[in-house]
């Protein structure tokens, strides 16, 4: 192998390094050999996923790892599976989270206060309103003492990133963590995740800092694709990429059954007729139909004149459409999708799954160490790029450019900024 290398105008490996082209192992057998091609192309397929991985560079990972065996031990234990058995020996939290239900975690919301503040005004003595600001001093106070749940636990398995407004947003995100976290996979794990639906902060600056220290302590965020995005979501992926650990981008994937069911609970909700929901909804997800279709135009100035049937196949597409899009800008598009690794400068991607069951064997895989990845290249304007892809969601987790100036420049100019 090394009179290979010398004959091709390359430095010599270890015998370290030539072990873990062979098996993946690095203790050195004498008589181990690739015994083929095939054997090579795995070895060398094995050597540059490392690389990819832990630098977002073959050829510097190639110098990294092959001529020392402490870096090359060091690197690759850093990437072997965690022993379950150290999840599932956790002990349970002193000062747990007190769950507050879904139908209540609205009070902790921001829009809210100021919704029964107005009734209050128009109306001292509304009964409904008065046992509502009773049930939101009572939910904050729930959601204080889950903040500082939050602020000791020693473990931070999961940050989960959403957009609250709406009640209904509240109900969907229970909803679906409840689902996530209670998958087969990882329920044993005893994972611990921070659920802004949880907590309650009155204070921007100290919400902010409590975020952001979450946000530093978890091994991956899960961020929730939903109806509209905010700047505080987006720039909880951002951060998270920023510091070289995985974003999960759930991306719902609902079902024409699913998008009519969920009309008539809407309505009762907000005790609204369903022709005003499925027009507020319509002009959520995609607001150009109040330009584009004169119909629809109709509508919102007399909802009585609403084709329910056509409406609510409107409803349907724009609504599929609008995650489907989503989906596909997060996964191949979006600049968003790929962000640098402050301290390393290794390019991260996005996540992105369509499914409860796919975030739970994504978190299982995250936190445990057993992410599987392939190679694929890819040639844009005659310039071939390397990519590592995560097998579960088809998302770009590691890129490498193909543009040699930009290679030379970002490595020589980034690394010089970091020391």
């Amino acid at each position: 192998m090394n009179e290979l290398l010398l004959l091709l105008g390359y430095d010599r490996v270890t015998q370290a390094f030539f072990q873990f082209l062979v098996d993946g192992t690095l203790e050195y057998e004498p008589g181990s050999q690739l015994a083929s091609i095939e054997d090579l192309e795995s070895g060398v397929e094995r050597a540059r996923q490392l690389s990819l991985l832990l630098f977002g560079n073959v050829k510097f990972g190639f110098k990294k790892l092959a001529q020392d065996v402490d870096e090359l031990s060091f690197y690759r234990d850093s990437t072997q599976p965690v022993d379950l058995g150290i999840f599932q020996q956790r002990h349970e939290p002193i000062y747990p989270v007190d769950p507050i239900p879904s139908s209540e975690t609205y009070y902790l919301g921001y829009v809210v206060q100021k919704e029964i503040e107005d009734r209050l005004k128009r109306e001292p003595q509304d009964e409904a309103a008065l046992a509502d600001s009773r049930a939101l001093a009572r939910v904050r106070e729930q959601g204080i003492r889950n903040h500082r749940a939050y602020l000791i636990s020693d473990h931070i398995d999961v940050y989960v990133a959403t957009s609250m407004r709406r009640r209904h947003e509240y109900l969907e995100v229970a909803a679906f963590t409840t689902e996530v976290f209670n998958q087969e996979r990882i329920y044993d794990l005893k994972l611990r995740w921070f659920d802004p639906t949880q907590a309650y902060c009155s204070d921007r600056i100290d919400k902010g800092l409590a975020e952001a220290l979450m946000l530093k302590r978890a091994k991956c965020t899960l961020y929730l694709a939903q109806e509209s995005d905010t700047l505080g979501k987006d720039s909880e992926l951002a951060s998270t990429l920023a510091q070289g650990k995985p974003v999960i981008a759930y991306v719902p994937s609902p079902t024409e059954k699913e998008i009519i069911d969920s009309v008539p609970g809407l309505a009762a909700l907000y005790s609204r007729p369903e022709a005003s929901i499925v027009l507020e909804r319509l002009q959520t997800i995609s607001p150009n139909l109040a330009w584009s279709d004169s119909q629809v135009r109709r509508w919102l100035d007399v909802q009585t004149e609403m084709d329910q049937g056509r409406a609510m196949s409107l409803l349907v597409k724009a609504t599929r459409d609008h995650y489907d899009k989503r989906a596909e800008t997060l996964r191949e598009s979006h600049p968003l999708g790929i962000q640098v690794n402050l301290d390393t400068g290794v390019a991260n991607g996005v996540l992105v799954v369509r499914s409860p069951q796919e975030c739970a064997e994504l978190i299982f895989r995250i936190v445990t160490g057993r992410l599987e990845f392939r190679i694929e290249k890819k040639t844009l304007s005659g310039v071939e790029y390397h990519v590592l892809r995560e097998t579960i969601s088809g998302s770009i987790f590691r890129v490498m450019t193909g543009d040699a100036m930009l290679m030379n420049s970002f490595w020589n100019y980034y690394l010089e900024t970091v020391e």
